[in-house]
């Protein structure tokens, strides 16, 4: 029989082993769904949040809806583009594309945000007039 503080070794070497392991899988599935929508790179979409509730310091970190979704369709991005995830009117698809989250039914394509600089660059209007100061009198229009 095995003492117990060789049991309580074995088993916390074992809880290490699958947090490496747990660990190793975020990354890579942050990589591929970078690799698959590359306008998402610098974006907020380009975060853990975008397929889980919270950070993912708070292990365990649970799954938004897109998450969930796409753990069941064993991380192929394509099989759930064209599902609605987070129920709110909008595919999966159309949502990343518009740089909303697909997981998160308050946050739509084209809905008001705090900040035009969470979405990063790749949401800014080319069109837009530049307000960075200069007289009104001064801006060209693009």
């Amino acid at each position: 029989m095995l003492r117990p503080a060789t049991r309580i070794l074995g088993l916390a070497a074992l809880l290490l082993l699958l947090a490496a392991l747990v660990a190793q899988a975020r990354p890579r599935t942050r990589r591929e769904f970078g690799a698959a929508y590359p306008r998402i790179k610098g974006t907020r979409l380009d975060a853990c949040v975008t397929c889980h509730v919270s950070p993912a310091s708070q292990l365990p970190s649970a799954l938004n809806p897109y998450g969930a979704a796409l753990r069941k369709a064993s991380s192929n991005f394509t099989v759930i583009e064209k599902q609605d995830s987070d129920a709110d009117g909008f595919s999966n698809r159309k949502e990343i594309d518009l740089l909303s989250f697909p997981g998160d039914a308050s946050d739509r394509p084209g809905a008001r945000r705090d900040s035009v600089a969470a979405d990063g660059p790749a949401r800014r209007d080319s069109t837009a007039r530049d307000t960075s100061g200069a007289r009104p009198d001064t801006l060209r229009q693009r």
